[in-house]
């Protein structure tokens, strides 16, 4: 697949999601075989104003991680024209427009997936970054505002002819955020609409069912979301036809990477709690993971926390051993 001048390698690559893809997350996911990757929102706004957090925890990237597309947030056409120069002024290899976050806080201020319901003034505003941003141009958006208002082609047409590079499609509407099941045939039609690439986006949850996807819709590229949290060994093709002792080793490897990682991307504070959070999610579904977790987030330190985790997941792998004696 290309964007612009810009080639993606393989199928599957991991989505922004606030909060989860920062620097490390990014850097693992790319690691394991994402074959681009975008950061979180970064809120136009909050950029221009040049705030320590949308700078330094945000918008930051590693150059190991081009080519990187840095996703944009707002509604003011000024501020996101501003944003969009600073962000490809800081060698952003794509600039991305948020106009799918379901969120309330977010929808309230027009931003996000309120986007697809005034296209009249979205127009303006893509028009407007479009004169500026030099660099690949995309856009991810859902299906609609509601089940009454499926605008997802009429958008994505829109964006087109305004010169949009390409097009990221999660088929489930801005009423439903993250509910219910998503709706593929929309991705379909947005792919039989418009000539740019299109990405799908929505209940992927493995390299097979990205494939899925691409063959039932069209897509040339998938977006894997919420499926990779604590798993970014999701884009690895291999990682499916591995043995359990395999995967076991693989995972271990690729957390103790993500944890040095984070250790040296953020503040002390900022890194113990990302690192709480993404061991609990490591640790996924296993059993005795209750009581794991309330011990987790009673640490203080990185070394607490590192013992906590490794205590857990070496008696994961001991319980494993015993099943296959018994």
């Amino acid at each position: 697949m290309k964007i612009g001048n810009i080639k993606v390698e393989g199928l599957a690559r991991l989505a922004p999601m606030a909060g989860i893809s920062n620097a490390p997350f990014r850097t693992i996911a790319k690691e394991c075989g994402s074959g681009l990757t975008t950061s979180e929102e970064i809120d136009a706004n909050g950029l221009i104003k040049r705030t320590k957090k949308t700078l330094d925890d945000i918008a930051k990237y590693y150059p190991e991680e081009r080519p990187i597309a840095l996703q944009i947030l707002g509604s003011d056409k000024e501020n996101l024209v501003i944003g969009s120069k600073m962000l490809q002024d800081s060698g952003a290899d794509i600039i991305d427009l948020n106009m799918g976050c379901p969120v309330p806080k977010i929808t309230k201020t027009g931003r996000g997936s309120a986007m697809m319901k005034d296209l009249k003034n979205t127009s303006k505003i893509l028009s407007a970054m479009r004169k500026v941003i030099k660099v690949p141009f995309t856009i991810k958006i859902r299906s609609g505002w509601d089940e009454k208002n499926l605008n997802a082609v009429e958008v994505a047409k829109i964006a087109e002819d305004i010169g949009i590079d390409a097009i990221t499609v999660h088929p489930r509407t801005r009423a439903q955020r993250f509910t219910g099941k998503s709706n593929w045939d929309v991705i379909s039609e947005v792919v039989s609409s418009v000539a740019v690439p299109v990405t799908g986006n929505g209940d992927v949850n493995s390299i097979s069912e990205a494939v899925r996807m691409k063959e039932y819709t069209g897509c040339e590229s998938v977006m894997i979301g919420r499926a990779a949290i604590g798993k970014p060994w999701i884009f690895d093709e291999k990682y499916e036809n591995l043995s359990y002792q395999e995967k076991y080793e693989y995972k271990t490897k690729i957390i103790n990477r993500h944890i040095e990682l984070i250790k040296n991307h953020f503040s002390e504070r900022i890194a113990l709690l990302q690192m709480q959070r993404h061991l609990s999610w490591y640790a996924g579904g296993q059993d005795r993971v209750r009581s794991f977790r309330v011990s987790l987030f009673s640490t203080k330190t990185f070394d607490e926390a590192m013992n906590v985790f490794n205590d857990y997941w070496i008696s994961l792998q001991n319980y494993k051993n015993l099943q296959k004696v018994v």
